[in-house]
């Protein structure tokens, strides 16, 4: 078993939190580190809507993919059952719940919570390959800086596109 250096996996992990926020959320970003693992991200719920919460479940999601991606080379999704079985025991214990309690809340907000998994992986799948070169650029920094605020956040979201546009 390959040891998995955990302060890159945070990185890419929080770096996609960040770079979803932006791009398919559009929300405003406050700050993303490393060292606190956590992205301060406010994600409007203007209506309580079905789009909200697709919005906020993809960017759940995109945290665990992105740190999949980055440290197997591969993205791994959880098999419904397993999600289910993970969000029974975070649901258990109220002070630790995390990203598969709010994932398995959207879900049930969107309607059925098992077909809307197999969607909402699929696609945030597809979203966090087009957006790879914008979470690695984030990440890359981050790793280095280990906390950026969400207007540097933007910037190098910016550059990364523009790079990638031109073809570099």
């Amino acid at each position: 078993m390959t040891e998995v250096d955990q302060y890159r996996a945070t990185s890419y992990h929080e770096a996609a939190h960040a770079v979803f926020a932006l791009e398919v959320c559009g929300a405003s970003l406050q700050y993303v580190s490393v060292d606190e693992s956590y992205c301060a991200a406010r994600i409007e719920m203007f209506f309580n809507s079905w789009g909200d919460h697709w919005r906020r479940a993809l960017y759940t999601l995109a945290g665990r993919f992105a740190e999949q991606l980055e440290i197997w080379g591969e993205i791994r999704p959880d098999s419904w059952e397993e999600f289910w079985e993970d969000a029974k025991i975070e649901a258990e214990d109220e002070p630790e719940r995390g990203d598969t309690f709010d994932l398995m809340e959207d879900l049930y907000d969107m309607g059925d919570p098992e077909e809307e998994y197999t969607v909402v992986v699929s696609e945030t799948e597809e979203r966090v390959r087009e957006l790879w070169p914008e979470i690695t650029a984030v990440a890359e920094i981050l790793m280095e800086r280990g906390r950026l605020e969400g207007d540097e956040v933007a910037r190098i979201i910016e550059r990364a596109r523009d790079q990638r546009e031109r073809g570099g």
